[in-house]
């Protein structure tokens, strides 16, 4: 018996590698990918429940395109801040950025408040403010209200 590590997903040729996911938060990150129009038939291979010396177990994401869009890469890091994105060519990592959610968070998420101007005013972009990280909890600029980030509908 050899004592070989086991390739689960096989290395890509080209493309992005979302890594050291939490266990559960890749399925989350997988629809935020599903409403990308950008990767539409694009093959993505995700597997779940990998173990992991950082985190016990995680998911991870690989994706067959060469970059993300700015937006969808700060809607992953909002569902999973500290994922790790990794810039793969020629099956070789040539990028690796650990993500943070962005403390401005401009029309990427719908409030809550149905008297909020951001729901009245046509073509008004939402803004909210990333008020507690470590809670993810944020807070409209408009309406002064204070939301957890998983209770928001994203913008895509």
């Amino acid at each position: 018996m050899s004592n070989k590590k086991i390739q689960m997903i096989p290395k890509i040729e080209c493309g992005i590698v979302i890594d050291h996911i939490p266990a559960g938060d890749g399925i989350r990150i997988l629809e935020i990918l599903q409403r990308d129009p950008g990767l539409k038939n694009v093959p993505i291979t995700f597997g779940m429940n990998y173990q992991s010396n950082k985190l016990g177990t995680k998911d991870m994401l690989k994706i067959q395109k060469e970059d993300l869009c700015e937006r969808t890469i700060q809607h992953i890091s909002l569902v999973s801040p500290g994922v790790t994105i990794k810039r793969i060519r020629n099956f070789e990592v040539v990028e690796k950025v650990s993500i943070q959610p962005p403390i401005d968070l401009i029309n990427l998420l719908k409030c809550l408040n149905p008297g909020c101007i951001s729901q009245n005013e046509p073509g008004l972009k939402t803004h909210f403010v990333l008020s507690d990280p470590e809670n993810k909890r944020v807070t409209c600029v408009y309406c002064e209200r204070e939301f957890f980030i998983n209770e928001l509908s994203p913008i895509i």
